[in-house]
Order: C-alpha cells, then sequence, then structure tokens
C-alpha cells in the first residue's frame, strides 16, 4: 500500500476524484481521504444509505472516507466494518490544513504532490502548510515535494515570491513538475461527473488527460504515461 497526499490550500477534490478513478482504470484499487477543512466531498459524494457524520462509501468503483477528524478514526471505523485498510493499493489523502496534515499523516506519505496557485490568499496558507510538513519531518534533511500548478499559471516574479516565503523550510522540488489546467471543458467534464455519478475521464482536455496519465504512471511506476493515456481512451464509462 502506497500513500499519496495532495496538499495545497484550493478545492482540489475534483482533482482527487479523477486521479483515483485514473488509477482504478488501471486495475488498482484507491481509498480516497478527505482530511480537508471543509469537508466538501460530503456533498459531492452520494452516500444516501449513510446516516452518520463519518462513513466510508463507495463511488463509482472507489472508496472513499469523508467526516473523520484523523486516520485513526478512518482505520478503526474500517476495522469495525470488517474492512482491512492495509490492501487498498493506493490511499490518497487531500489536506488543505497543517491540522489536516498533522491528524492524517500517521501512516506516513510516500509521495507529496504540492498544489500551488497564484492568490495571496493561497501562497500564506501554503506557507503555513510547509512549515508543518518541516515540523513534523524534522529528520529529513529537505522536504522532496512535487511541484503542481493547478488552474493557474504563476509569473516568475510570483514563483520566485513564493519561493522566497519557504525557502527557511529546505524544500526541494522534485522534477517533473505538474499543470493542472483551467479549461472549460474539465470544468464542464467535472460537474458532468458530479451530476451523473459518472466520472469519465475522456471528457477532459487533451492536456489535462495527459497530467492524469503522468501523475499516475509515476504512481504506479511500473506503467508508462502512453499506457495509461491508452487504457483511459479504451474506458467507456
Amino acid at each position: 500500500m502506497s500513500v499519496i497526499g495532495l496538499i495545497g490550500y484550493m478545492d482540489k477534490y475534483d482533482f482527487a476524484i479523477n486521479l483515483a478513478k485514473t488509477i482504478n482504470i488501471m486495475e488498482k484499487s484507491v481509498l480516497v481521504v478527505d482530511a480537508t477543512l471543509d469537508q466538501k466531498l460530503k456533498c459531492v459524494i452520494p452516500a444516501l444509505d449513510n446516516i452518520g457524520r463519518s462513513y466510508v462509501t463507495q463511488y463509482n468503483n472507489i472508496d472513499f472516507a469523508v467526516g473523520f477528524n484523523s486516520m485513526h478514526d478512518i482505520e478503526n471505523y474500517m476495522i469495525e466494518q470488517g474492512i482491512n485498510i492495509g490492501l487498498y493499493d493506493y490511499i490518497i489523502i487531500d489536506i488543505d490544513s497543517p491540522k489536516g496534515y498533522e491528524f492524517f499523516r500517521t501512516r506516513g506519505i510516500d509521495k507529496t504532490y504540492f498544489f500551488i496557485d497564484t492568490s495571496v490568499l493561497s501562497i500564506v496558507k501554503d506557507k503555513d502548510l510547509v512549515k508543518a510538513l518541516r515540523v513534523y519531518n524534522q529528520q529529513e534533511e529537505t522536504l522532496k515535494l512535487t511541484k503542481v500548478w493547478f488552474k493557474s499559471y504563476m509569473s516568475r516574479a510570483t514563483e520566485n515570491y513564493f519561493n522566497e516565503q519557504i525557502k527557511e523550510y529546505n524544500v526541494s522540488w522534485i522534477e517533473p513538475e505538474y499543470e493542472v489546467p483551467n479549461d472549460p471543458q474539465d470544468i464542464m467534464a467535472n460537474i458532468d461527473s458530479q451530476l451523473s455519478g459518472i466520472v469519465n475521464i475522456n471528457k477532459h482536455s487533451k492536456m489535462y488527460v495527459q497530467t492524469m496519465a503522468d501523475i499516475t504512471s509515476e504512481i504506479i511506476d511500473d506503467v508508462t504515461s502512453k499506457e495509461v493515456r491508452n487504457s483511459i481512451k479504451r474506458r467507456r464509462d
């Protein structure tokens, strides 16, 4: 089992759903954990048969854990339900605050994707997140993160400003970096998946699909980006 952290102060639940679906297309089991402050996945993932505040539910062949306060709470819930959390191939954790990182990092995070956009608020909040990562990873000489530009273009001046803000935390950006476009086609595809209950990666823009394929091949490791793209194209749901 490998734990993937999607860390950054912005709404990226659609990205988490689409990444999980792409990994699932490659015949891997995935659990998506909503560790964000607002817990917006509760509004996106239908779970009409669950009346509790916290639950694990399946949506489009992917398991989602929503409403929990910590990874420990999720593990206890799964023990009660007779589910072995260790059987998942991948756990994807959506984190947008230092508190979320503190309480959901207990299984360790094998790969961290750090999401950045250009708003001043996001930069300030992301600095707090980098600080939290440093506090809980003091044994690491450098923080090894993969950069994801999220639905925006960052000018050189803005990039330099952000890097200066986090300079004291000794971040090492791992190549390659990725970009999530803000294409109207992707916005409509995400809305359609929420309303239909079917996550169809094929409906997204070519650049979005390429980003999904690249990241998925990096996570799974033994498949190429081209193989992932071909699997996406063959998929009809």
